[in-house]
């Protein structure tokens, strides 16, 4: 599972009314904005037992807040069975609260709207090999200012529940079910969203929900389907994906993760399949699915090698940036996270696009990993059986045709011929090994394209994206995540060959009546880089986000970044008039080792000098780092 929560709409936090006496409280005045962006820091370590596995869990992946009688609490979950609250009454001192212990399951995301929690729990057997995949279920409580949570509801909704939204009104969940396949790839469930409807506090009820829950399924059609538009460039599904025998349609292929909705539809970013699936919401079916397209990595410099050695002053190779221009291959975009929204007529979603492999197997009585299926292969050097690219780096991972024997694995992914039509199922081809070791002659294709990516929502159309040049005032620059993330000094050589930085999640929201968007980015880390590791803690430090101004969706324009924790994962927009401090905010919450939510005052974030320092940078020319 790659992706596990959703950027709540900016409605969905809404204030609810003091449960003690019925009025509502009376809200402090705004605090002024403070030098530093972070407001406060919660380490969740020493929480994170899985009580069912006995081991150290994720609880602070994915986190959604409250707003009640002026105090701000934030649920986090993240992979294990426990669900941890905390309070931010004081944001320079968060403590835990409560934790929910959901024995049997584990947990994917968390969503909020008033004192209305969801949890998103899924049985911990669903990938067991020889049983029928169960299905996730949604957990409804209530919470009340006392920082106590009660169970409302319960509703079964589909394969591994993803990502989550509340509608603005609180009317509507909207919830990405992804389907993916069991541990060795023997079933492949279908990939749905499921939309729950709301009245009052409901009660616990079986399939579909009882009370004041009920449950509609959204399937995804064939890519053939009659009522469906197929847009962009660069849909991948069955023969390109999936395994053959299991895999027997596009709703099987299909694997939700996050979910975003604006103007009447919901887009779910089909990852594997570089697609968006756009939702009409009055009809509640998929009414057109919008293909992503690729990055032509020829035409930038990127660094696509762990390799770029050796190695100078005893550094290791990760302390090596070199992007190159002219590699003949491409990312496809593979949408992880979405946000989207409304302006006047039109419809906006922009993505973060991290990319991903599906790696299925078992693991031996001595540890090693059988795989069972796997669609990516390292392009290697010489031989008969390398995939042998010309100049593309050895050690780089591009999509292959999956094969149960990895000797096998030697027909890669091109593009195809058909590039000139308007069929987006026809950009792929295999192309199987030479006779010999010959250079082979097609464009392979890899995982993710390094980037974040602004698309029109009715169209598809691709309207910016972070490698494109950023004309400011009239100067050009290259503000590319990797690029920044190496002004940064968190750029991680060592994910060169294996989709770099890896953006995340997204998030957009208004401030000053402008609207940004922020992206997280997963794969950046501190250490053995070219500043000293010790001026940066791994922990703290080691995460990045970047903000891009998208008030004029024609002319995006880099603002600034700012260091967080390691491996950023979910971020939550909470609005001034649900903040402690009365000022818009952003939570972080971040996965791996750091185990934590941050949460930072988005307007001292802005202000933070980063971006003005980058732009005076020789990273930011693009005539020594080319753009699109």
């Amino acid at each position: 599972m790659a992706a596990r929560f959703a950027t709540p709409s900016q409605g969905s936090l809404n204030s609810t009314r003091d449960k003690g006496n019925g009025k509502k409280p009376i809200s402090p005045p705004p605090q002024q904005q403070p030098e530093d962006p972070l407001l406060g820091r919660i380490d969740l370590t020493d929480f994170s037992v899985d009580s069912e596995a006995g081991e150290d869990g994720l609880v602070a992946e994915i986190s959604a807040s409250v707003y009640i009688a002026n105090k701000l609490f934030t649920i986090s979950s993240g992979g294990s069975d426990l669900v941890t609250l905390t309070g931010w009454k004081d944001p320079s001192n968060p403590e835990v609260v409560q934790q929910l212990d959901l024995t049997g399951f584990f947990t994917t995301s968390v969503a909020t709207f008033g004192n209305l929690i969801a949890i998103a729990a899924t049985p911990d057997n669903y990938d067991a090999i020889g049983i029928k995949t169960p299905e996730s279920q949604i957990r409804f409580y209530s919470l009340n200012p006392s920082g106590k949570l009660t169970e409302v509801g319960v509703v079964y909704t589909g394969f591994l529940t993803d990502g989550m939204q509340f509608s603005a009104d609180g009317r509507q969940l909207y919830i990405a079910n992804e389907g993916q396949p069991n541990a060795n790839y023997t079933e492949d469930p279908v990939g749905t969203v499921s939309i729950i409807d709301i009245s009052g506090k409901g009660g616990k009820g079986g399939k579909g929900g009882k009370g004041g829950f009920s449950a509609t399924e959204v399937k995804f059609p064939a890519l053939d389907h009659a009522d469906v538009e197929l847009q962009g460039s660069g849909i991948r599904s069955i023969p390109f994906s999936g395994k053959a025998g299991i895999t027997t349609s596009f709703a099987e292929d299909a694997e939700p993760e996050y979910v975003a909705a604006a103007g009447g539809y919901l887009f779910v970013t089909l990852q594997e399949n570089n697609t968006v699936a756009r939702i009409d919401l009055d009809t509640n079916s998929v009414e057109a699915y919008i293909g992503l397209g690729w990055m032509d990595y020829s035409k930038v410099a990127v660094d696509l090698d762990d390799r770029d050695g050796p190695p100078a002053n005893g550094e290791s190779f990760s302390a090596i940036f070199k992007p190159l221009t002219g590699q003949q291959v491409v990312g496809l975009r593979m949408a992880d996270g979405i946000a989207a929204w409304e302006q006047g007529e039109d419809v906006y979603f922009i993505t973060a696009n991290e990319g991903d492999a599906r790696e299925y197997g078992e693991t031996d009585a001595n540890g090693d990993f059988d795989a069972t299926y796997l669609d990516e292969r390292r392009n290697g050097s010489g031989g008969s059986s390398a995939l042998n690219y010309g100049s593309v780096p050895s050690r780089y991972k591009l999509i292959v045709e999956n094969a149960e024997d990895s000797a096998l694995r030697t027909k890669a992914l091109v593009l195809s011929g058909n590039l000139a039509d308007t069929d987006p199922t026809n950009d792929f081809v295999f192309e199987p090994a030479p006779q010999s070791s010959a250079t082979r002659t097609g464009t392979p294709v890899s995982f993710g394209s390094r980037s974040l990516s602004l698309f029109d929502g009715l169209t598809g159309q691709l309207l910016w994206d972070s490698w494109m040049t950023d004309t400011i005032k009239g100067t050009a620059y290259n503000t590319s995540l990797q690029n920044i993330a190496q002004f940064a000094g968190t750029y991680d050589d060592g994910r060169s060959d294996d989709k770099g930085v890896e953006p995340e999640s997204v998030a957009v929201l208004e401030y000053n009546n402008r609207r940004y968007a922020v992206g997280s980015l997963e794969r950046t880390t501190a250490g053995d880089k070219t500043v000293d590791p010790n001026d940066i803690d791994p922990v703290t430090q080691g995460g990045l986000l970047v903000v891009y101004d998208v008030t004029d969706v024609n002319n995006v324009d880099f603002v600034t970044y700012q260091q967080v924790s390691r491996s950023p994962e979910g971020l939550e927009v909470i609005e001034a008039s649900q903040s402690p401090t009365r000022r818009l905010l952003l939570g972080v919450s971040s996965e791996f080792d750091s185990n934590s939510v941050e949460l930072l005052d988005f307007g001292a974030l802005l202000g933070n000098g980063n971006g003005a320092a980058y732009l005076l940078s020789d990273l930011a020319k693009p005539i020594t780092y080319q753009t699109l």
